[in-house]
């Protein structure tokens, strides 16, 4: 069952000529940047630092972090001084801007019928750019963030990955508790937006003209045209109904567990410092405890039972002990440091499977409950069982706030 679609923006919601808008932008931003800095061809130093974002694979580090760690190698100025002048750039000459793009007619009608189907919508736009440049481009497409309630808008600040990178679905999908095979994603870019979500497992639809799939393996996407037969598809002929889940690849898990890590570690990144250890049911676990759970659960259920089956011939994997209850568990008292404890974990589960020979992901266990199974899928519980907690976490601050 389809329970979210993930939309691309540029050329797809918003007609944006890709080229000209960059080169457009890189412009205005030289001569503000030369003008209130001091700052000459700015723009090498800010394409340098974007190209960093592309190419980083670390889920422990934000985009934000990883453009401004590479930024301030170039530039002579400090990241406040550049924060504020970047702030008024956004606010007074970036909406110039619009008039590089077109708005596609349909658009808001379209997702108000994907929104009345219940389904929730992800603003899957390569996070390059600040949450204040990609909200004013989605006001220009008709659809803004102040009137749409879209369930996650993909920004510098909020991923640790981007496109192509498998990972960068699957951080956007634990972050609306969402499986792979649950979600469509609706794109313009073939390499961006096609072949990485369908490595990931989700659905696809490729925006594109007739002409465009002549040189193109169209195998991996499940649909394609323009936006307006999307929309016709999902209203008129029930698309979403006919399309069942792929089976689960041994490609899928890294990029899968490396993008639950970086959605966990993005919530405790944004969650104020007050709700960890609130308890907003008396028999509930705090914020803090649920953390504490993944962490414990990594390092003495989920890894230990992959190691089981790779070492002995078809184990039977009993029920594990139960975690404590609420309370009855110490806890480090800052999120930050029992999240890294977390992602220290899950590395080695991550170093543990990418040592395995292709042959070890069919080795078969049983399962107390599953009964007959397979490395491949206990692999997949794993995160099955991050997006349980992360989802939990989430409703759990949400509580607190």
């Amino acid at each position: 069952m389809i329970k979210a679609i993930l939309l691309d923006l540029d050329d797809t919601l918003l007609g944006n000529p890709t080229e000209a808008f960059v080169r457009n932008y890189l412009a205005l931003l030289d001569a503000f940047l030369e003008r209130h800095l001091g700052l000459v061809d700015a723009h090498t130093a800010i394409l340098a630092a974007t190209d960093a974002v592309i190419h980083s694979d670390d889920p422990r580090t934000s985009n934000l972090e990883t453009f401004y760690a590479a930024l301030l190698e170039r530039l002579t100025v400090d990241r406040a001084t550049f924060q504020t002048a970047m702030d008024v750039f956004y606010r007074e000459v970036y909406p110039d801007l619009a008039q590089t793009t077109q708005p596609h007619p349909g658009v808001h009608k379209l997702v108000e019928a994907l929104l009345a189907r219940g389904l929730q919508l992800v603003v899957a736009t390569n996070p390059f750019f600040p949450r204040v440049a990609i909200e004013q481009r989605l006001a220009w497409a008709g659809v803004p963030t102040d009137t749409v309630p879209f369930a996650l808008v993909t920004t510098l600040e909020n991923m640790h990955y981007t496109k192509p990178h498998p990972a960068y679905y699957e951080e956007a999908l634990a972050r609306i508790g969402v499986q792979a095979d649950e979600a469509v994603m609706v794109g313009n870019h073939w390499q961006n937006d096609i072949m990485p979500a369908h490595r990931a497992g989700l659905h696809t639809f490729w925006v594109c003209m007739d002409g465009d799939t002549q040189a193109t393996d169209m195998a991996l996407a499940d649909g394609h045209g323009s936006l307006a037969d999307f929309a016709c598809l999902v209203q008129d002929e029930g698309w979403l109904e006919t399309l069942t889940p792929s089976p689960h690849r041994p490609a899928q898990i890294a990029p899968r567990l490396n993008g639950n890590l970086a959605a966990l570690l993005g919530v405790v990144e944004e969650a104020p410092a007050h709700v960890w250890t609130m308890r907003p049911v008396p028999n509930e676990w705090t914020p803090m405890e649920v953390l504490c759970h993944l962490a414990e659960s990594e390092r003495e259920v989920q890894r230990p039972r992959l190691e089981r089956i790779v070492r002995e011939d078809n184990p039977f994997l009993s029920q594990p002990k139960q975690p404590p209850p609420p309370a009855a568990r110490l806890c480090p008292e800052q999120a930050h440091e029992v999240a890294l404890t977390f992602a220290d974990e899950r590395e080695r589960t991550l170093a543990f499977l990418a040592a395995l020979p292709p042959q070890a992901w069919a080795r078969a266990a049983r399962h107390y409950i599953f009964g007959p199974t397979t490395l491949l899928e206990m692999a997949n519980f794993v995160s099955q069982h991050d997006r349980m907690h992360i989802t939990q976490l989430c409703q759990t601050i949400g509580k607190c706030l």
